[in-house]
């Protein structure tokens, strides 16, 4: 099971869909404004490496779970950042919707992984 979702013949598909997510959310909060960028655009951007990151870590992993929980926790922090983005107006709501999608089906990924060790 491990395999096919996390590293399978037929593509990464946690890392795939969180790669995804990363190229589409990056351009936008560059357009934050100059005082956000190196506070709240830096951590955007460094929650999602670290999420990349534990997904590599997990899937090289014998024990999965604990790595799991690593990245619903970072999931989480993610959501909490857009939605604070959002509210300070940084995010249009279409942008809002579209990047909350993308994190809950990342998030829906690792819940099914979660239930299935």
């Amino acid at each position: 099971m491990w395999r096919s979702v996390l590293s399978g013949t037929r593509g990464f598909v946690l890392w795939q869909k969180a790669e995804d997510f990363t190229e589409y959310l990056f351009p936008i909060i560059d357009r934050f404004p100059k005082h956000e960028k190196f506070a709240l655009c830096s951590q955007i951007k460094n929650t999602c490496y670290e999420v990349l990151k534990l997904i590599i870590r997990t899937n090289k992993s014998r024990q999965k779970t604990p790595g799991l929980y690593e990245i619903d926790t970072q999931l989480e922090m993610l959501r909490w950042l857009i939605r604070h983005s959002h509210r300070r107006k940084y995010l249009s709501h279409h942008s809002y919707e579209t990047d909350a999608k993308r994190v809950d089906e990342l998030g829906c990924i690792v819940g099914g992984l979660l239930k299935g060790s």
